[in-house]
C-alpha cells in the first residue's frame, strides 16, 4: 500500500469514526430532547385544562349522556377528565375508556388498541386530568427533525472526506515529484536532486540523498583510480617478465642468467601486487576487525620486519609510549605500505617522524610522518601524483577512514612527498 493510500485510509477512517460518533451522540441527545419537550407539552396541556376547570367548575357539575368535550383536528392527541371514582366527566374524541385503567398521576406509556400512547395524569381536587400523545406521531416528528439534521451532516462529511483526499494528494505531490525524478534517473547520473518548493519535512531527505550521491560519486572515482592503479601494477611486472623471458630465450650464459633473475624479480613484484589485492578483498569481506589496539612500538617493529632496504629508514629515538586505537595487523599494514611506497619512489633515505597531538574534537591522535626525497635527479622516472601510488595507499586509506584517522600528502622542498598518517590513540602520551 502506498503512503498516499495509507494516509487517506487511516485519516479517512479516523475522520469517519469521529463524525459517526458525534452523529450518534447528537441523535441520542436529540431523541431525548424531543421526548422531553413532548412530555412537557403533555404536562402543559394538562395544567391548562386544570386551569380552565378551576375557573369554570360548572363544566364538571352538568351531566351529559355523552361527555364529549371537543373534536380535535389531530387524532394523535387526546384528553380525558375523570372523577376520583373513575367516572369519565369529559373527554376528547380521541380518548378511550382504557385511559382510566390503573392510571396514576405522572407519566406512563401504554398500548391502547394497536397503538402506543404516552400519558400524563394530573390530580387536582379529586379530579384526574389525563392528556395523551400517540407514539407514532412522536416518532414521525423525531424522524423529520433527524432527517433535517442528517442531510447537511452527510454533505459536510462527504465534503470533509473530499477535502482530506485533496489535501493528502497535494501534500504528497513533492514526494511524488521526487519519486518521478529518481525513477527517470540513469545509474550514471549522480547529480544532486533539485526539488522545487520542497516542504521542510522533505528537505532533510533531499539533502541526505544528495549527500549519498556525492559519496557514491567519490567512491566511484576512487574505484576508477584504484582500477587504473591495479591495471598499472599488473601490467608493469607482466610486461617486464615477458620481456626478460624473451631475452633469456635468445641469449645464453651470464646474460641469460641475468634475464631470468630480472624475470624472477618481476614475478615477486606480481606476487606482492596479488597479495595486496587479496588483503584488500579480505578486509572488505570480513570487516576491519582483528583485536584491540596496539603500542606504537609494536606497530613500527611489525612494519620494519623483513622490509627490504630498511636501512634507508631513519627512525625516531626513542619510540613514543602510546597505545593506538587500531588493531595491530591493520596498523602494521598501513605503516608498511607507506614505507614501501616511500622507498619505491625515492632514491635517497626516508625519514619517519612521530608526534602526538589533539584534533579539533579533543581526541588524542598519533601523527606519523613518512618523508622521502623523491627520485634521483638523473633518473628518467618522473614523480607521479599522490592518487597514483598503487594498491598500497588504497589499503592505507581504507584503514584510516574506518578508524577515524586521516592520510594527508603534500610535496616537500626535496622534490619528494610527505605522507602524514593520523591514527587515534587510546591513552594519553606519557613520553615523547
Amino acid at each position: 500500500m502506498s503512503l498516499q493510500s495509507r494516509l487517506i485510509w487511516s485519516l479517512g477512517s479516523a475522520f469517519l469514526v469521529l463524525w459517526l460518533s458525534v452523529a450518534a451522540m447528537m441523535y441520542l441527545h436529540l431523541d431525548q430532547q424531543v421526548s422531553h419537550t413532548l412530555d412537557q407539552r403533555l404536562a402543559s396541556s394538562a395544567t391548562m385544562v386544570a386551569g380552565l376547570i378551576a375557573r369554570q367548575p360548572e363544566m364538571l357539575i352538568s351531566r351529559q349522556s355523552n361527555p364529549l368535550l371537543v373534536h380535535p383536528d389531530a387524532e394523535g392527541v387526546a384528553c380525558q377528565i375523570r372523577s376520583a371514582s373513575g367516572e369519565v366527566l369529559l373527554q376528547t374524541s380521541g380518548a378511550h375508556s382504557q385511559f382510566s385503567e390503573a392510571t396514576r398521576p405522572g407519566f406512563s406509556t401504554r398500548k391502547i388498541g394497536d397503538q402506543q400512547w404516552r400519558l400524563y395524569t394530573l390530580e387536582q381536587n379529586g379530579t384526574l386530568i389525563t392528556t395523551a400523545d400517540r407514539m407514532s406521531e412522536r416518532v414521525a416528528l423525531a424522524n423529520s427533525i433527524i432527517l433535517v439534521m442528517v442531510v447537511p451532516f452527510t454533505l459536510a462529511l462527504l465534503g470533509g472526506l473530499a477535502v482530506l483526499w485533496w489535501g493528502v494528494r497535494g501534500g504528497l505531490r513533492p514526494l511524488q515529484g521526487l519519486q518521478d525524478q529518481l525513477r527517470r534517473r540513469t545509474p550514471e547520473n549522480l547529480e544532486p536532486v533539485q526539488l522545487r518548493r520542497a516542504p521542510a519535512e522533505l528537505t532533510p531527505v533531499v539533502e541526505t540523498l544528495n549527500g549519498l550521491f556525492s559519496r557514491v560519486a567519490s567512491t566511484m572515482a576512487w574505484e576508477q583510480r584504484f582500477a587504473n592503479s591495479a591495471a598499472h601494477e599488473f601490467r608493469t611486472p607482466l610486461t617486464g617478465i615477458k620481456t626478460h623471458l624473451q631475452v633469456a630465450q635468445r641469449v645464453s650464459g651470464q646474460r641469460q642468467l641475468l634475464a631470468l633473475t630480472n624475470a624472477e624479480k618481476g614475478v615477486a613484484r606480481l606476487q606482492s601486487v596479488t597479495e595486496q589485492l587479496l588483503m584488500l578483498s579480505r578486509m572488505e569481506r570480513q570487516g576491519f576487525t582483528g583485536g584491540n589496539g596496539c603500542p606504537v612500538s609494536e606497530m613500527i617493529d611489525g612494519a620494519l620486519e623483513d622490509l627490504p632496504q630498511r636501512e634507508r629508514i631513519q627512525l625516531p629515538v626513542p619510540y613514543p609510549e602510546a597505545q593506538l586505537a587500531v588493531p595491530k595487523a591493520l596498523a602494521v599494514v598501513a605503516l608498511r605500505n607507506l614505507l614501501e611506497n616511500a622507498l619505491k619512489y625515492s632514491s635517497g633515505p626516508c625519514k619517519l617522524q612521530l608526534q602526538a597531538n589533539t584534533d579539533d574534537s579533543g581526541q588524542r591522535q598519533m601523527r606519523l610522518m613518512v618523508r622521502d626525497q623523491g627520485p634521483d635527479s638523473n633518473s628518467a622516472a618522473g614523480r607521479v601524483g599522490p592518487e597514483s601510488h598503487g594498491l598500497g595507499l588504497a589499503i592505507v586509506e581504507m584503514v584510516v577512514t574506518q578508524f577515524g584517522g586521516a592520510l594527508i600528502s603534500e610535496h616537500n622542498a626535496a622534490n619528494g612527498m610527505d605522507w602524514q598518517l593520523q591514527l587515534p590513540l587510546q591513552v594519553s602520551l606519557t613520553n615523547s
